[in-house]
């Protein structure tokens, strides 16, 4: 069996998973399949996508700024509030798959949406327990991933976010190095301490000249 039908059964096998989760918890879960090889459009699968009104083809959400930092060692984080723009809250449990490598390949999300079952109270509340990683300490998570773990995934992603310019990304225009930056930006990559570093390694760059660059992307927002 090649590399490239060992990740086909891997992507297969995790829809066919999405699938089962939506069909047992309804039309309130939703499950995406993301495929991390292409980040800006990573998301190959979804089930009740009504949740969240994504769309296949949908960039990652949250994965890098919220959950690469605070992912455990078993490469899953749990329970954590996601919060939509309407107001709504969700329940919110991410799963990282990665490649023979040891390199993020995919991600399977599942969203439930609570909105419903928070006016039932009372005896929900014990599966209303979500953890708000903007306020939680690490409470009763699994211990966070160390730095130089969650700078070695975003290098990944960050190196899968320039494949689409097909050509070494030192050697990428202005223009395309702009592109690149922008996506990074809107996902919260220079929100991840040593992100301005790596980022200027990989483009060939001065770290002056991409801090120059997120500043120029978010002026134009």
């Amino acid at each position: 069996m090649t590399g490239q039908q060992r990740v086909e059964i891997v992507f297969e096998t995790a829809k066919v998973i999405a699938e089962g989760i939506g069909a047992m918890f309804g039309r309130d879960c939703e499950i995406a399949v993301h495929d991390l090889r292409n980040p800006t459009h990573s998301l190959i699968h979804l089930v009740n996508g009504n949740v969240s009104g994504r769309q296949l083809g949908h960039p990652i959400r949250d994965l890098i700024y919220k959950v690469l930092p605070n992912i455990g060692d078993k490469d899953v984080l749990a329970n954590y509030a996601t919060h939509l723009e309407d107001g709504r809250v969700l329940k919110s449990t991410s799963c990282l798959i990665r490649d023979e490598n040891g390199d993020p390949l995919a991600a399977v999300c599942i969203n439930y949406d609570v909105s419903k079952v928070k006016m039932l109270a009372g005896a929900l509340d014990s599966f209303l327990g979500i953890v708000d990683l903007e306020k939680e300490a690490g409470g009763g998570m699994t211990p966070p991933l160390g730095e130089a773990e969650v700078l070695n995934m975003l290098q990944v992603l960050v190196q899968n976010t320039v494949k689409e310019f097909g050509r070494n990304p030192k050697k990428l225009s202005r223009e395309e190095r702009l592109r690149a930056i922008d996506f990074l930006e809107s996902k919260g990559a220079f929100l991840i301490k040593g992100a301005v570093p790596m980022v200027a390694e990989c483009f060939g760059i001065s770290e002056a000249t991409v801090y120059r660059y997120v500043d120029q992307v978010r002026g134009a927002r």
